[in-house]
């Protein structure tokens, strides 16, 4: 199995390669399905053996052109039934800044895209060997309610915005553990990045810079806890 980043305009999407088949995790925001289809293809994958639009959340640069890929591609898409709204409406919901710079970022991102009736709701924690890769979905609240992440059996995992590579959305220092600007839940958010730190993961595929290595991010938690670390 192999994981490969899709850089996009504002956010990361991975195509996660499995023996035989292939999903996509997280589509990116409107207007960037020529994109991520030509990542796939030079990754060395036919389209036609992707299996899985998945979702981490349903934020607009998350699934922004999920609609258009699902039409080109034919396949389901999978969201937490929580967040499944965003995709059905075309948008974010409501959207909680944790400080000033993350207030003006909410000004400048897209507000809406176009709407998407999700095929598979998630409502309990699954392995998605039938769609061809060895992993688990694991919920992950805290950046929203329907936040989720994937940990996979070699001990990588893609936890979308649950943390942050960097600063300026990864663009400086992605490799070095932070919040994300958007915090629906910081209770929800910490109690999550500790049930992920406890999964002893080696590497951690964000939604906005990364990868971050597992021991950075469990430094990084563990300041937070003992206070040294705020939001």
């Amino acid at each position: 199995m192999k994981i490969i980043k899709i850089k996009l305009s504002i956010s990361n999407a991975y195509l996660v390669k499995g023996n035989s088949k292939s999903i996509l995790v997280d589509e990116g925001a409107p207007n960037e399905a020529d994109k991520i289809l030509s990542a796939v293809q030079e990754a060395g994958v036919n389209p036609r053996d992707l299996t899985l639009l998945l979702h981490t959340h349903g934020h607009v640069d998350h699934a922004g052109s999920t609609a258009e890929l699902k039409r080109r591609l034919g396949i389901p898409t999978a969201i937490h039934s929580l967040d499944a709204f965003m995709l059905r409406t075309g948008s974010n919901g409501i959207v909680k800044p944790r400080n000033f710079e993350a207030q003006i970022i909410k000004e400048i991102i897209p507000k809406s895209f176009e709407k998407s009736e999700p095929d598979l709701l998630i409502n309990e924690e699954l392995r998605l060997d039938e769609f061809g890769v060895a992993g688990k979905i694991v919920f992950t609240t805290g950046h929203t309610k329907g936040s989720i992440s994937i940990l996979f059996d070699n001990q990588d995992a893609i936890i979308g915005d649950l943390m942050m590579g960097g600063i300026m959305g990864g663009a400086l220092f992605g490799t070095h553990p932070n919040y994300h600007y958007f915090i629906d839940d910081l209770d929800d958010l910490h109690a999550s990045m500790k049930k992920i730190i406890g999964m002893k993961p080696s590497t951690l595929y964000v939604g906005h810079g990364g990868p971050l290595m597992g021991k950075d991010a469990e430094g990084y938690f563990l300041k937070i806890m003992n206070g040294r670390e705020s939001i």
